[in-house]
C-alpha cells in the first residue's frame, strides 16, 4: 500500500469530533461514500440497511463537524460540492487502505500463510517434526517453517515463537493452550557389543551390576530408575558410570558400548531397527511423558498454527504406529 495503516490511523484520528470514536467517524465516512457514489440517500440507506432519515442525519452531522457543505441537495438530485469532491477522494483513499489492512488481517485466520516459528527439542524434531514439516508444506506451500531446536524452556508469551512441541510428565503453565498429540516413554538400551561381554540383564535389579550412562546436567552419585511393567512399579538405585548432558551424545556413548542407559523411545527406534542398539528389559517402560503442542491463545488462532497443530495430530499418530511396528519387528534382538 502506498500509505501505511499507521499513517491512515493518524489521519483519521485528527478528524475526530469531541466524544467521537474512530469507528464512529469511519462509519460516517463510509455512509458519505455510499451516498456520493450513488448520488442517492435512499439507495445508500437500502444498501446499508438503514433508514433514509438516519443516513441524512449522519451526513448533516458530518458536514457540521467539518464546517463544510459536502453535498448540494435538490428535490431531484444530489451533487458533490468542490469540498465534497476533495473529501470523497480522501475518504476513498483512507477506506481503501483500511479495507486492505482488514482483509490482510482476516486472511491470516482463514488461509495459512507466512512463517511458522516452532520451538522443540532435538530428538522430537528429528523423529517427529521434520517428517511432519515435509508433509505439511506439501499441503501448504505458502507457509515457511522456522524450526528452533533446544532443550531449554521457551516463553511463548514473549512472541518469539508461534508454538512449541514439548514432552513432559505434567503440563504446568496454565497460561498456555496445550493440545495433546500423544504419549511416549523411555527404554533401556545397550549395544550388542556391550551385551556380548557383560552379564545378562533379566530384571531391573540386575542394572546395579552394570555401567549406567545417564542424562544429567552434572555428576550424580546415585540415579533412581523407576519402571512400569508386568510386575507393577519397580525402583532401583544405581551409581552411574557416566553422566552426560546431551541426549545425542548419550546415544552415541551407548552405541560405542560404554554402558546401558535410557533413551526416549522415538530417539532409540532407528538404532533398534539398524541393530546399533538392543532393547533391554522390553517389558519395562520408564519415564512416561505426554507430548503437547503449546501455543499462547486459542482466540483468533492464526490459520498456519491451527492447520499445523491439526496436521501434527495425524502425523504423531502415524509415527507412533511405525514405532510400535519397529519394536515388534526387532523383538528377536531384544534381551528378555
Amino acid at each position: 500500500m502506498a500509505r501505511t495503516f499507521e499513517r491512515v490511523f493518524i489521519e483519521v484520528r485528527t478528524e475526530l469530533r469531541s466524544g467521537e470514536t474512530i469507528m464512529d467517524l469511519l462509519k460516517s465516512m463510509r455512509i458519505f461514500e455510499r451516498v456520493a457514489d450513488g448520488a442517492s440517500y435512499t439507495l445508500a440507506a437500502r444498501e446499508l440497511n438503514m433508514s433514509t432519515g438516519s443516513v441524512s442525519r449522519l451526513i448533516f452531522d458530518l458536514e457540521q463537524h467539518l464546517a463544510t457543505r459536502l453535498l448540494h441537495r435538490t428535490t431531484r438530485r444530489i451533487a458533490l460540492t468542490p469540498a465534497g469532491k476533495r473529501y470523497l477522494a480522501r475518504c476513498h483513499s483512507i477506506l481503501e487502505a483500511l479495507d486492505e489492512a482488514e482483509a490482510e488481517a482476516k486472511s491470516i485466520h482463514i488461509s495459512p500463510t507466512g512463517c511458522l516459528r516452532v520451538h522443540a527439542s532435538q530428538s522430537l524434531a528429528q523423529h517427529y517434526l521434520v517428517p511432519a514439516v515435509r508433509s505439511y508444506r506439501e499441503r501448504h506451500p505458502s507457509v515457511q517453517v522456522g524450526l528452533t531446536l533446544s532443550d531449554s524452556p521457551v516463553n511463548l508469551l514473549a512472541g518469539e515463537f508461534d508454538m512449541a512441541v514439548v514432552a513432559t510428565e505434567v503440563l504446568r503453565d496454565s497460561s498456555l493452550i496445550g493440545t495433546r498429540l500423544g504419549s511416549s516413554y523411555s527404554v533401556m538400551c545397550a549395544s550388542p557389543n556391550y551385551l556380548d561381554v557383560h552379564p545378562m540383564i533379566n530384571r531391573l535389579a540386575d542394572l546395579s551390576n552394570h555401567s549406567l550412562v545417564c542424562l544429567a546436567p552434572s555428576w550424580s552419585d546415585n540415579v533412581e530408575l523407576t519402571s512400569q511393567g508386568a510386575n507393577g512399579c519397580e525402583t532401583v538405585s544405581v551409581q552411574p558410570g557416566l553422566c552426560i548432558s546431551s541426549q545425542s551424545s548419550l546415544a552415541n556413548a551407548l552405541e560405542l558400548g560404554m554402558g546401558v542407559g535410557l533413551l526416549p523411545l522415538h530417539a532409540a527406534v532407528d538404532a533398534f531397527r539398524d541393530g546399533r542398539l538392543v532393547h533391554i528389559l522390553p517389558a519395562c517402560q520408564f519415564e512416561h511423558v505426554d507430548i503437547y503442542a503449546l501455543f499462547a491463545s486459542k482466540m483468533f488462532l492464526d490459520a498456519k498454527v491451527r492447520t499445523w497443530v491439526e496436521h501434527l495430530k495425524g502425523s504423531f499418530a502415524e509415527s507412533s504406529k511405525n514405532v510400535q511396528l519397529v519394536l515388534y519387528n526387532t523383538s528377536d534382538l531384544q534381551v528378555a
